[in-house]
Protein backbone atom coordinates (compact mmCIF):
# COMPACT_ATOMS: atom_id res chain seq x y z
CA UNK A 1 0.00 0.00 0.00
CA UNK A 2 1.02 3.49 -0.80
CA UNK A 3 1.59 6.22 1.61
CA UNK A 4 -0.53 9.14 0.62
CA UNK A 5 2.19 12.04 0.51
CA UNK A 6 -0.29 13.91 2.55
CA UNK A 7 0.28 11.98 5.55
CA UNK A 8 4.47 13.13 5.53
CA UNK A 9 3.38 16.44 6.25
CA UNK A 10 -0.18 16.04 8.59
CA UNK A 11 1.35 13.48 10.90
CA UNK A 12 4.96 15.08 11.33
CA UNK A 13 6.01 14.70 15.24
CA UNK A 14 10.09 15.79 13.85
CA UNK A 15 10.97 19.42 15.64
CA UNK A 16 11.09 21.71 12.46
CA UNK A 17 12.82 24.00 14.59
CA UNK A 18 16.52 22.51 15.01
CA UNK A 19 15.60 19.47 12.43
CA UNK A 20 17.40 16.68 14.97
CA UNK A 21 15.13 15.20 17.78
CA UNK A 22 12.05 13.17 17.03
CA UNK A 23 10.24 14.62 20.27
CA UNK A 24 7.25 12.04 21.95
CA UNK A 25 4.47 11.85 19.86
CA UNK A 26 2.36 14.59 19.79
CA UNK A 27 -1.25 14.95 20.81
CA UNK A 28 -3.57 13.95 18.60
CA UNK A 29 -4.38 16.71 15.31
CA UNK A 30 -7.52 18.36 15.75
CA UNK A 31 -10.25 17.56 13.45
CA UNK A 32 -13.54 18.44 12.28
CA UNK A 33 -16.08 16.97 14.62
CA UNK A 34 -18.04 15.39 11.77
CA UNK A 35 -14.60 14.57 10.26
CA UNK A 36 -13.03 11.21 9.22
CA UNK A 37 -11.23 11.25 12.43
CA UNK A 38 -14.06 12.11 14.76
CA UNK A 39 -15.74 8.94 12.98
CA UNK A 40 -12.65 6.58 13.76
CA UNK A 41 -12.12 7.82 17.11
CA UNK A 42 -15.98 6.59 17.85
CA UNK A 43 -15.18 3.37 16.40
CA UNK A 44 -12.44 3.45 19.11
CA UNK A 45 -14.57 4.53 21.61
CA UNK A 46 -17.16 1.46 20.51
CA UNK A 47 -14.48 -0.81 20.86
CA UNK A 48 -13.12 0.23 24.19
CA UNK A 49 -16.75 0.12 25.72
CA UNK A 50 -16.81 -3.43 24.05
CA UNK A 51 -13.78 -4.72 25.31
CA UNK A 52 -14.41 -2.86 28.91
CA UNK A 53 -18.10 -4.82 28.72
CA UNK A 54 -15.99 -8.11 28.28
CA UNK A 55 -12.73 -8.35 29.75
CA UNK A 56 -12.09 -8.39 32.97
CA UNK A 57 -8.28 -7.90 32.32
CA UNK A 58 -9.28 -4.34 30.70
CA UNK A 59 -11.54 -3.93 33.43
CA UNK A 60 -8.75 -4.55 35.98
CA UNK A 61 -6.58 -2.45 34.15
CA UNK A 62 -8.40 0.45 33.78
CA UNK A 63 -9.52 0.63 37.96
CA UNK A 64 -13.41 -0.22 36.60
CA UNK A 65 -15.59 -2.21 38.82
CA UNK A 66 -15.51 -5.64 38.69
CA UNK A 67 -18.94 -7.01 39.32
CA UNK A 68 -18.49 -10.33 37.17
CA UNK A 69 -15.26 -11.98 35.21
CA UNK A 70 -15.15 -13.51 31.93
CA UNK A 71 -17.23 -15.67 30.03
CA UNK A 72 -15.84 -18.78 28.51
CA UNK A 73 -19.10 -20.13 26.49
CA UNK A 74 -19.71 -19.88 22.88
CA UNK A 75 -21.74 -16.85 23.38
CA UNK A 76 -19.29 -15.17 24.52
CA UNK A 77 -17.05 -16.03 21.12
CA UNK A 78 -20.76 -15.66 19.17
CA UNK A 79 -20.85 -11.69 20.44
CA UNK A 80 -17.65 -11.05 19.69
CA UNK A 81 -18.23 -12.08 15.91
CA UNK A 82 -21.11 -10.06 15.71
CA UNK A 83 -19.46 -7.07 16.90
CA UNK A 84 -16.30 -7.56 14.91
CA UNK A 85 -18.39 -7.88 11.61
CA UNK A 86 -20.43 -4.62 12.29
CA UNK A 87 -17.75 -2.71 13.27
CA UNK A 88 -15.42 -3.59 10.23
CA UNK A 89 -18.17 -2.88 8.26
CA UNK A 90 -18.37 0.56 9.71
CA UNK A 91 -14.81 1.48 9.59
CA UNK A 92 -14.74 0.09 5.72
CA UNK A 93 -17.16 3.19 4.81
CA UNK A 94 -14.61 5.89 6.54
CA UNK A 95 -12.34 7.55 3.72
CA UNK A 96 -8.71 7.60 4.31
CA UNK A 97 -8.34 10.65 2.37
CA UNK A 98 -7.78 13.64 5.12
CA UNK A 99 -6.12 11.35 7.97
CA UNK A 100 -3.57 12.27 9.70
CA UNK A 101 -0.60 9.47 10.29
CA UNK A 102 -0.85 8.88 13.65
CA UNK A 103 -5.31 8.07 12.56
CA UNK A 104 -3.85 5.97 9.50
CA UNK A 105 -2.24 3.77 11.75
CA UNK A 106 -5.28 3.82 14.09
CA UNK A 107 -7.23 3.04 11.39
CA UNK A 108 -5.38 0.10 10.33
CA UNK A 109 -4.99 -1.47 14.09
CA UNK A 110 -8.88 -0.91 14.09
CA UNK A 111 -8.93 -3.23 10.76
CA UNK A 112 -6.38 -5.77 12.39
CA UNK A 113 -8.51 -6.10 15.45
CA UNK A 114 -11.69 -6.59 13.70
CA UNK A 115 -10.22 -8.94 11.25
CA UNK A 116 -9.65 -11.33 14.63
CA UNK A 117 -12.59 -10.92 15.80
CA UNK A 118 -14.30 -12.23 12.95
CA UNK A 119 -13.35 -15.46 13.26
CA UNK A 120 -13.82 -15.62 17.04
CA UNK A 121 -16.42 -17.96 17.06
CA UNK A 122 -14.69 -20.50 14.63
CA UNK A 123 -11.20 -19.85 16.44
CA UNK A 124 -12.90 -20.32 20.26
CA UNK A 125 -12.94 -24.16 19.61
CA UNK A 126 -9.21 -23.90 18.90
CA UNK A 127 -8.09 -22.65 22.59
CA UNK A 128 -7.72 -24.99 24.78
CA UNK A 129 -8.03 -23.57 28.03
CA UNK A 130 -7.10 -25.85 30.43
CA UNK A 131 -2.96 -25.47 29.49
CA UNK A 132 -1.08 -23.86 31.44
CA UNK A 133 -0.18 -20.61 30.14
CA UNK A 134 -4.11 -20.09 29.15
CA UNK A 135 -5.56 -20.93 32.66
CA UNK A 136 -2.33 -19.20 34.17
CA UNK A 137 -3.39 -16.13 32.60
CA UNK A 138 -7.11 -16.73 33.16
CA UNK A 139 -6.50 -17.03 36.92
CA UNK A 140 -3.75 -14.19 37.37
CA UNK A 141 -6.13 -11.75 36.01
CA UNK A 142 -9.35 -12.75 38.37
CA UNK A 143 -6.82 -13.04 41.24
CA UNK A 144 -6.11 -9.64 40.33
CA UNK A 145 -9.81 -8.47 40.01
CA UNK A 146 -10.47 -9.83 43.24
CA UNK A 147 -7.24 -8.02 45.40
CA UNK A 148 -8.87 -4.82 44.03
CA UNK A 149 -12.09 -5.18 45.62
CA UNK A 150 -12.21 -2.90 48.65
CA UNK A 151 -12.77 -4.97 51.61
CA UNK A 152 -13.34 -1.85 54.00
CA UNK A 153 -17.35 -2.01 53.65
CA UNK A 154 -20.15 -4.57 53.75
CA UNK A 155 -20.96 -4.02 49.95
CA UNK A 156 -17.39 -4.52 48.53
CA UNK A 157 -17.02 -8.06 51.18
CA UNK A 158 -20.36 -9.47 49.35
CA UNK A 159 -19.28 -8.53 45.77
CA UNK A 160 -15.68 -10.10 46.43
CA UNK A 161 -17.44 -13.04 47.67
CA UNK A 162 -19.91 -13.06 44.29
CA UNK A 163 -16.55 -12.84 42.53
CA UNK A 164 -14.98 -15.82 44.41
CA UNK A 165 -18.03 -17.80 43.45
CA UNK A 166 -17.68 -16.61 39.75
CA UNK A 167 -14.18 -17.94 39.86
CA UNK A 168 -16.09 -21.25 40.05
CA UNK A 169 -18.54 -20.46 37.42
CA UNK A 170 -15.62 -19.49 35.11
CA UNK A 171 -13.91 -23.08 35.61
CA UNK A 172 -16.78 -25.07 35.30
CA UNK A 173 -17.22 -23.29 31.60
CA UNK A 174 -13.66 -23.83 31.06
CA UNK A 175 -14.85 -27.44 31.88
CA UNK A 176 -18.04 -27.32 29.62
CA UNK A 177 -15.59 -26.25 26.74
CA UNK A 178 -13.46 -28.94 26.88
CA UNK A 179 -15.78 -31.80 26.64
CA UNK A 180 -17.72 -29.64 23.82
CA UNK A 181 -14.61 -29.79 22.13
CA UNK A 182 -13.90 -33.32 22.37
CA UNK A 183 -17.26 -33.90 21.10
CA UNK A 184 -16.25 -32.30 18.06
CA UNK A 185 -12.85 -34.29 17.17
CA UNK A 186 -10.51 -31.65 19.20
CA UNK A 187 -9.33 -32.92 21.72
CA UNK A 188 -5.90 -32.07 24.37
CA UNK A 189 -3.00 -34.49 23.22
CA UNK A 190 -2.01 -37.29 25.36
CA UNK A 191 1.50 -35.89 25.85
CA UNK A 192 -0.29 -32.76 27.54
CA UNK A 193 -2.74 -34.07 29.59
CA UNK A 194 -0.38 -35.10 32.91
CA UNK A 195 0.79 -31.77 32.92
CA UNK A 196 -2.71 -30.06 33.12
CA UNK A 197 -3.99 -32.43 35.70
CA UNK A 198 -0.20 -31.31 37.84
CA UNK A 199 -1.57 -28.08 37.15
CA UNK A 200 -5.37 -28.19 38.12
CA UNK A 201 -4.49 -30.78 41.40
CA UNK A 202 -1.89 -27.61 42.20
CA UNK A 203 -4.10 -25.09 42.23
CA UNK A 204 -7.27 -26.81 44.37
CA UNK A 205 -5.21 -28.03 46.82
CA UNK A 206 -3.32 -24.30 47.16
CA UNK A 207 -6.94 -22.14 46.46
CA UNK A 208 -6.79 -21.22 50.33
CA UNK A 209 -3.70 -19.30 49.79
CA UNK A 210 -4.46 -18.14 46.44
CA UNK A 211 -7.97 -16.50 47.10
CA UNK A 212 -8.45 -15.79 50.83
CA UNK A 213 -8.11 -12.25 51.15
CA UNK A 214 -5.32 -11.39 54.29
CA UNK A 215 -7.41 -10.13 57.44
CA UNK A 216 -5.46 -7.05 56.73
CA UNK A 217 -8.10 -5.90 53.83
CA UNK A 218 -10.57 -6.10 56.37
CA UNK A 219 -9.58 -2.43 58.19
CA UNK A 220 -12.92 -1.10 59.26
CA UNK A 221 -14.79 -4.28 59.72
CA UNK A 222 -16.09 -5.55 62.97
CA UNK A 223 -15.00 -8.68 64.56
CA UNK A 224 -17.62 -10.43 64.11
CA UNK A 225 -18.18 -9.00 60.36
CA UNK A 226 -14.62 -10.40 60.00
CA UNK A 227 -15.37 -13.93 61.03
CA UNK A 228 -18.50 -13.87 58.90
CA UNK A 229 -16.82 -13.06 56.17
CA UNK A 230 -13.50 -15.80 56.71
CA UNK A 231 -16.13 -18.16 57.05
CA UNK A 232 -17.90 -16.84 54.32
CA UNK A 233 -15.05 -17.48 52.12
CA UNK A 234 -13.94 -20.65 53.52
CA UNK A 235 -17.20 -21.95 52.51
CA UNK A 236 -17.39 -20.57 48.88
CA UNK A 237 -13.97 -21.74 48.29
CA UNK A 238 -14.96 -25.16 49.66
CA UNK A 239 -18.89 -25.08 48.01
CA UNK A 240 -17.41 -23.65 44.35
CA UNK A 241 -14.05 -23.20 43.39
CA UNK A 242 -12.61 -26.71 44.99
CA UNK A 243 -15.42 -28.69 42.89
CA UNK A 244 -15.30 -26.69 39.73
CA UNK A 245 -10.94 -27.39 39.67
CA UNK A 246 -12.27 -31.30 40.52
CA UNK A 247 -15.07 -30.88 37.50
CA UNK A 248 -12.09 -29.72 34.67
CA UNK A 249 -10.10 -33.01 36.12
CA UNK A 250 -13.15 -35.13 35.68
CA UNK A 251 -12.86 -34.66 32.33
CA UNK A 252 -9.71 -36.13 31.60
CA UNK A 253 -11.17 -39.36 32.55
CA UNK A 254 -9.95 -42.76 30.89
CA UNK A 255 -12.13 -42.48 28.43
CA UNK A 256 -11.12 -39.04 26.98
CA UNK A 257 -7.53 -39.89 27.41
CA UNK A 258 -8.01 -43.35 25.18
CA UNK A 259 -9.53 -41.42 22.45
CA UNK A 260 -7.09 -37.94 22.98
CA UNK A 261 -4.58 -37.84 20.26
CA UNK A 262 -1.13 -38.68 20.65
CA UNK A 263 0.22 -36.36 17.61
CA UNK A 264 0.42 -32.67 18.96
CA UNK A 265 -0.58 -29.25 16.75
CA UNK A 266 -3.25 -27.66 15.40
CA UNK A 267 -3.27 -29.09 11.69
CA UNK A 268 -4.52 -32.41 13.02
CA UNK A 269 -8.26 -30.91 13.54
CA UNK A 270 -10.80 -30.58 11.40
CA UNK A 271 -10.07 -26.89 10.97
CA UNK A 272 -7.44 -26.55 12.95
CA UNK A 273 -4.71 -25.80 9.30
CA UNK A 274 -7.35 -22.87 8.60
CA UNK A 275 -7.02 -21.39 12.21
CA UNK A 276 -3.23 -22.11 12.39
CA UNK A 277 -2.64 -20.14 8.99
CA UNK A 278 -5.15 -17.41 10.70
CA UNK A 279 -3.50 -17.01 13.63
CA UNK A 280 0.04 -16.40 11.80
CA UNK A 281 -1.79 -13.26 10.14
CA UNK A 282 -3.20 -12.41 13.89
CA UNK A 283 -0.11 -12.26 15.50
CA UNK A 284 2.37 -11.22 13.33
CA UNK A 285 -0.15 -9.27 10.42
CA UNK A 286 2.52 -10.94 7.86
CA UNK A 287 1.29 -13.08 5.15
CA UNK A 288 3.65 -15.92 5.17
CA UNK A 289 3.18 -19.47 4.65
CA UNK A 290 4.32 -22.32 7.46
CA UNK A 291 6.78 -23.50 4.90
CA UNK A 292 8.39 -19.66 4.31
CA UNK A 293 8.80 -19.48 8.24
CA UNK A 294 10.15 -23.33 8.48
CA UNK A 295 12.13 -22.75 6.03
CA UNK A 296 13.59 -19.12 7.35
CA UNK A 297 14.09 -20.65 10.61
CA UNK A 298 16.70 -23.48 9.53
CA UNK A 299 18.42 -20.99 7.71
CA UNK A 300 18.62 -18.68 10.92
CA UNK A 301 19.66 -21.35 13.07
CA UNK A 302 22.66 -22.67 11.01
CA UNK A 303 23.51 -18.65 10.81
CA UNK A 304 23.58 -18.58 14.72
CA UNK A 305 25.13 -22.11 14.97
CA UNK A 306 28.13 -20.57 13.01
CA UNK A 307 28.16 -17.50 15.72
CA UNK A 308 28.27 -19.72 18.29
CA UNK A 309 31.34 -21.99 16.85
CA UNK A 310 33.65 -18.34 16.78
CA UNK A 311 32.31 -17.30 20.37
CA UNK A 312 34.28 -20.51 21.50
CA UNK A 313 37.15 -20.23 19.41
CA UNK A 314 37.06 -16.69 21.12
CA UNK A 315 36.78 -18.63 24.56
CA UNK A 316 39.88 -20.59 23.28
CA UNK A 317 37.78 -23.73 23.56
CA UNK A 318 38.82 -26.59 20.90
CA UNK A 319 36.33 -28.72 21.43
CA UNK A 320 32.74 -29.01 19.61
CA UNK A 321 29.94 -27.83 20.69
CA UNK A 322 28.65 -30.54 22.66
CA UNK A 323 31.55 -30.46 24.76
CA UNK A 324 31.44 -27.19 25.42
CA UNK A 325 27.93 -27.03 26.09
CA UNK A 326 28.16 -30.11 28.62
CA UNK A 327 30.84 -27.69 30.68
CA UNK A 328 28.84 -25.47 31.07
CA UNK A 329 26.24 -27.21 32.23
CA UNK A 330 27.87 -28.93 34.86
CA UNK A 331 29.99 -26.04 35.83
CA UNK A 332 28.56 -25.03 39.30
CA UNK A 333 29.87 -21.20 39.28
CA UNK A 334 26.80 -20.95 36.97
CA UNK A 335 24.15 -21.26 38.45
CA UNK A 336 22.65 -19.82 41.28
CA UNK A 337 22.20 -21.56 44.61
CA UNK A 338 19.10 -19.57 46.10
CA UNK A 339 15.95 -17.31 44.15
CA UNK A 340 17.64 -14.89 45.69
CA UNK A 341 20.84 -15.17 44.14
CA UNK A 342 18.94 -15.32 40.88
CA UNK A 343 17.13 -12.03 41.32
CA UNK A 344 20.46 -9.77 41.94
CA UNK A 345 21.68 -10.93 38.99
CA UNK A 346 19.03 -9.80 37.40
CA UNK A 347 18.86 -6.60 39.00
CA UNK A 348 22.91 -6.54 38.28
CA UNK A 349 22.35 -6.99 34.28
CA UNK A 350 19.74 -3.86 34.52
CA UNK A 351 21.64 -1.64 36.48
CA UNK A 352 24.72 -2.57 34.03
CA UNK A 353 23.23 -0.82 31.31
CA UNK A 354 20.95 1.39 33.04
CA UNK A 355 23.54 4.75 32.41
CA UNK A 356 23.53 4.44 28.84
CA UNK A 357 19.50 4.43 28.55
CA UNK A 358 19.75 8.54 27.70
CA UNK A 359 22.21 7.80 24.87
CA UNK A 360 19.56 5.48 22.79
CA UNK A 361 15.98 6.37 23.87
CA UNK A 362 14.93 10.06 23.93
CA UNK A 363 11.36 8.31 25.12
CA UNK A 364 11.75 6.29 28.39
CA UNK A 365 8.45 5.44 30.05
CA UNK A 366 7.72 7.10 33.36
CA UNK A 367 6.78 3.84 35.33
CA UNK A 368 8.92 1.91 37.60
CA UNK A 369 9.68 -1.81 36.88
CA UNK A 370 10.58 -4.43 39.84
CA UNK A 371 11.29 -8.07 39.71
CA UNK A 372 9.64 -10.45 41.47
CA UNK A 373 9.36 -14.33 41.91
CA UNK A 374 6.62 -16.30 40.41
CA UNK A 375 4.01 -17.86 42.69
CA UNK A 376 4.91 -21.61 43.46
CA UNK A 377 1.65 -23.09 41.84
CA UNK A 378 2.69 -21.01 38.43
CA UNK A 379 6.21 -22.50 37.92
CA UNK A 380 5.63 -25.58 37.10
CA UNK A 381 3.77 -24.77 34.23
CA UNK A 382 6.42 -21.69 33.06
CA UNK A 383 9.45 -22.48 31.48
CA UNK A 384 11.27 -18.89 32.55
CA UNK A 385 8.66 -16.35 33.77
CA UNK A 386 6.57 -13.10 32.08
CA UNK A 387 6.40 -10.09 32.28
CA UNK A 388 3.28 -7.88 34.08
CA UNK A 389 2.81 -4.74 32.92
CA UNK A 390 1.68 -1.46 35.01
CA UNK A 391 -1.80 -1.15 35.63
CA UNK A 392 -3.79 2.06 37.51
CA UNK A 393 -3.78 -0.21 40.88
CA UNK A 394 0.32 -0.89 41.24
CA UNK A 395 2.08 1.47 38.47
CA UNK A 396 5.27 -1.59 38.73
CA UNK A 397 5.96 -3.34 35.37
CA UNK A 398 7.29 -6.43 37.14
CA UNK A 399 8.87 -9.10 35.92
CA UNK A 400 8.02 -12.14 37.74
CA UNK A 401 10.70 -14.83 36.77
CA UNK A 402 10.53 -18.74 38.12
CA UNK A 403 12.88 -19.51 40.84
CA UNK A 404 12.87 -22.99 40.94
CA UNK A 405 15.01 -25.63 39.18
CA UNK A 406 17.99 -23.48 39.79
CA UNK A 407 20.08 -26.47 38.41
CA UNK A 408 18.61 -25.48 35.23
CA UNK A 409 18.36 -21.91 34.48
CA UNK A 410 22.17 -20.40 34.12
CA UNK A 411 22.92 -17.61 35.18
CA UNK A 412 24.96 -16.84 31.90
CA UNK A 413 21.46 -16.75 30.25
CA UNK A 414 19.78 -14.40 32.67
CA UNK A 415 21.21 -11.05 30.84
CA UNK A 416 19.38 -11.38 27.59
CA UNK A 417 16.29 -12.35 29.37
CA UNK A 418 15.95 -9.17 31.71
CA UNK A 419 16.48 -7.05 28.57
CA UNK A 420 13.98 -8.74 27.12
CA UNK A 421 11.00 -8.61 29.68
CA UNK A 422 12.36 -4.56 31.50
CA UNK A 423 14.46 -2.33 30.31
CA UNK A 424 14.56 -1.31 27.28
CA UNK A 425 12.63 -4.19 26.13
CA UNK A 426 8.89 -5.04 27.31
CA UNK A 427 8.68 -2.63 30.04
CA UNK A 428 9.83 0.38 27.87
CA UNK A 429 8.15 -0.51 24.93
CA UNK A 430 4.32 -1.60 27.12
CA UNK A 431 4.66 0.97 29.63
CA UNK A 432 5.33 4.07 27.10
CA UNK A 433 2.83 2.90 24.96
CA UNK A 434 0.32 3.02 28.21
CA UNK A 435 1.70 6.54 28.63
CA UNK A 436 1.23 8.27 25.28
CA UNK A 437 -1.68 10.27 25.82
CA UNK A 438 -1.74 10.95 22.00
CA UNK A 439 -3.31 7.61 21.47
CA UNK A 440 -6.67 6.48 21.66
CA UNK A 441 -6.68 4.83 25.12
CA UNK A 442 -8.18 1.70 23.08
CA UNK A 443 -4.85 1.63 21.52
CA UNK A 444 -3.45 0.88 25.16
CA UNK A 445 -5.18 -2.52 25.27
CA UNK A 446 -5.00 -3.79 21.47
CA UNK A 447 -1.16 -4.91 22.07
CA UNK A 448 0.62 -6.54 18.62
CA UNK A 449 2.43 -9.66 19.83
CA UNK A 450 5.10 -10.02 17.12
CA UNK A 451 5.84 -6.35 17.33
CA UNK A 452 6.07 -6.70 21.28
CA UNK A 453 8.23 -9.75 21.53
CA UNK A 454 10.16 -8.38 18.12
CA UNK A 455 10.88 -5.29 20.02
CA UNK A 456 12.03 -6.80 23.60
CA UNK A 457 14.09 -9.33 21.15
CA UNK A 458 15.59 -6.22 19.27
CA UNK A 459 16.23 -4.42 23.06
CA UNK A 460 17.82 -7.79 23.95
CA UNK A 461 20.36 -7.83 20.85
CA UNK A 462 20.45 -3.62 21.14
CA UNK A 463 21.98 -4.05 25.08
CA UNK A 464 25.06 -5.68 22.82
CA UNK A 465 25.88 -1.86 21.77
CA UNK A 466 25.00 -0.89 25.18
CA UNK A 467 27.60 -2.79 27.27
CA UNK A 468 24.92 -5.46 28.71
CA UNK A 469 27.43 -8.37 27.67
CA UNK A 470 30.69 -7.91 29.20
CA UNK A 471 31.34 -11.38 30.02
CA UNK A 472 31.67 -13.46 26.93
CA UNK A 473 29.95 -16.33 28.65
CA UNK A 474 27.03 -13.94 28.78
CA UNK A 475 27.37 -13.15 25.24
CA UNK A 476 27.45 -16.91 24.92
CA UNK A 477 24.17 -17.16 26.72
CA UNK A 478 22.78 -14.13 24.41
CA UNK A 479 23.39 -16.14 21.44
CA UNK A 480 21.87 -19.28 22.82
CA UNK A 481 19.01 -17.75 23.92
CA UNK A 482 18.80 -16.35 19.99
CA UNK A 483 19.01 -20.05 18.73
CA UNK A 484 16.08 -21.22 21.14
CA UNK A 485 13.58 -18.16 20.20
CA UNK A 486 14.72 -18.92 16.08
CA UNK A 487 14.36 -22.48 16.27
CA UNK A 488 10.52 -22.11 17.52
CA UNK A 489 10.14 -20.72 13.59
CA UNK A 490 11.25 -24.48 13.11
CA UNK A 491 9.27 -26.77 15.60
CA UNK A 492 6.03 -24.15 16.00
CA UNK A 493 5.16 -24.63 11.96
CA UNK A 494 7.03 -28.21 12.22
CA UNK A 495 4.82 -29.73 14.61
CA UNK A 496 1.25 -27.33 13.83
CA UNK A 497 1.83 -27.60 10.15
CA UNK A 498 4.03 -29.46 8.45
CA UNK A 499 3.36 -33.04 10.38
CA UNK A 500 6.22 -33.45 12.62
CA UNK A 501 5.47 -35.78 15.44
CA UNK A 502 6.03 -33.99 19.11
CA UNK A 503 9.55 -36.54 19.34
CA UNK A 504 10.85 -35.16 16.34
CA UNK A 505 10.22 -31.20 17.28
CA UNK A 506 11.68 -32.31 20.57
CA UNK A 507 14.86 -33.70 18.85
CA UNK A 508 15.36 -30.75 16.92
CA UNK A 509 15.46 -28.90 19.92
CA UNK A 510 18.17 -31.04 21.92
CA UNK A 511 20.42 -30.55 19.18
CA UNK A 512 20.32 -26.69 18.92
CA UNK A 513 18.95 -25.52 21.68
CA UNK A 514 21.21 -25.42 25.13
CA UNK A 515 18.04 -25.95 27.25
CA UNK A 516 17.07 -29.07 29.28
CA UNK A 517 14.91 -31.88 28.41
CA UNK A 518 12.40 -30.72 30.60
CA UNK A 519 12.49 -27.17 29.62
CA UNK A 520 12.28 -28.86 25.27
CA UNK A 521 9.30 -30.41 26.68
CA UNK A 522 7.53 -28.08 28.84
CA UNK A 523 8.47 -25.35 25.26
CA UNK A 524 6.95 -27.51 22.73
CA UNK A 525 3.90 -28.33 24.51
CA UNK A 526 3.24 -24.59 24.53
CA UNK A 527 3.92 -24.16 20.72
CA UNK A 528 1.56 -27.19 20.07
CA UNK A 529 -0.97 -27.08 22.34
CA UNK A 530 -1.11 -24.35 24.31
CA UNK A 531 -0.42 -21.05 21.74
CA UNK A 532 0.10 -21.80 18.52
CA UNK A 533 1.82 -19.76 16.62
CA UNK A 534 2.50 -17.36 19.38
CA UNK A 535 6.20 -18.37 19.57
CA UNK A 536 6.75 -17.16 15.57
CA UNK A 537 6.71 -13.57 17.23
CA UNK A 538 9.87 -13.06 18.66
CA UNK A 539 12.20 -13.65 16.16
CA UNK A 540 10.07 -12.63 13.09
CA UNK A 541 9.11 -9.24 14.74
CA UNK A 542 13.04 -9.46 15.71
CA UNK A 543 13.72 -9.43 12.13
CA UNK A 544 11.60 -6.92 11.00
CA UNK A 545 12.99 -4.23 13.75
CA UNK A 546 16.24 -4.83 12.41
CA UNK A 547 15.25 -5.04 9.22
CA UNK A 548 13.37 -1.38 9.31
CA UNK A 549 16.91 -0.04 11.24
CA UNK A 550 19.27 -1.51 8.68
CA UNK A 551 16.70 0.18 5.84
CA UNK A 552 16.97 3.56 7.86
CA UNK A 553 20.73 3.67 8.24
CA UNK A 554 21.20 3.01 4.69
CA UNK A 555 18.83 5.86 3.82
CA UNK A 556 19.64 8.49 5.92
CA UNK A 557 23.43 8.15 6.56
CA UNK A 558 24.70 10.93 8.56
CA UNK A 559 21.80 11.89 9.72
CA UNK A 560 20.88 8.88 11.35
CA UNK A 561 19.85 9.25 14.50
CA UNK A 562 19.06 5.47 16.67
CA UNK A 563 17.25 7.62 19.23
CA UNK A 564 14.94 9.34 16.32
CA UNK A 565 14.91 6.13 15.23
CA UNK A 566 13.78 4.07 18.70
CA UNK A 567 11.01 7.00 19.70
CA UNK A 568 9.99 6.48 15.96
CA UNK A 569 9.31 2.56 16.38
CA UNK A 570 7.96 2.39 19.87
CA UNK A 571 6.21 5.74 20.22
CA UNK A 572 3.40 4.97 18.24
CA UNK A 573 2.20 2.36 19.85
CA UNK A 574 2.23 -1.06 18.92
CA UNK A 575 0.94 -2.02 15.72
CA UNK A 576 1.27 -5.55 12.82
CA UNK A 577 4.40 -5.44 11.21
CA UNK A 578 3.45 -4.40 8.27
CA UNK A 579 1.52 -1.75 9.47
CA UNK A 580 5.66 -0.95 11.44
CA UNK A 581 6.95 -1.50 7.68
CA UNK A 582 4.51 1.33 5.65
CA UNK A 583 5.24 3.29 9.40
CA UNK A 584 8.96 3.33 10.10
CA UNK A 585 8.67 4.23 5.38
CA UNK A 586 7.06 7.68 6.30
CA UNK A 587 9.50 8.51 8.81
CA UNK A 588 12.27 7.62 6.43
CA UNK A 589 10.33 9.97 4.17
CA UNK A 590 9.93 12.49 6.77
CA UNK A 591 13.73 12.89 7.72
CA UNK A 592 14.65 13.14 3.56
CA UNK A 593 12.32 15.56 3.33
CA UNK A 594 13.42 17.02 6.28
CA UNK A 595 16.85 17.05 4.62
CA UNK A 596 16.24 19.09 1.73
CA UNK A 597 17.25 22.99 0.78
Amino acid sequence: MKIPVSWITKGATLCCACACVLAAPSPVQPTLANGESAQLNALGDELLAHMEATDVQVRVSRKLAVTNLDDFTPTRAARETAFSVAALKKLNRIPLTHLSHNDWIFDRLLQHTFEKGVHAQEDYWFDFDVTPYHIWGVLNWEGRALAAQDLSTAAGRDNYLHLLDEVGRTLREIAAKTQEQAKRGIRVPQPAIGGIRKAFEKFRDTATDMFVAASTRLAGASTAEQREFDKAQAQTIATSIRPAYDEVLQVFDEGYVARAPSAVGLGQYPGGMESYLRRIVYETGLQLTPQQIHDQGLAEVNVLENRLKAAREQLGFKGDRASFDQQLRTDPKFYAKSPQELEARYLSAIARIEPHIPDFFSLRPEAPYAVKRLDAASESGMTFGTYVYPTLQDPHGYYLYNGSNLDKRPLFQVPHLIFHELIPGHHFQIALTRENKSLHPVCWLLRQPAFTEGWAEYAAQLAAEMGGYPDPYELYGHLLSQLFLTSRLVVDTGMNALGWPLEKARQYMREHDFDSDALIATETLRYSTDVPAQALNYRLGYDEFWTERKKAETALGKSFDIREFHAAAIGYGSMPLDVLQEHLDWFIAQKQQQGKP
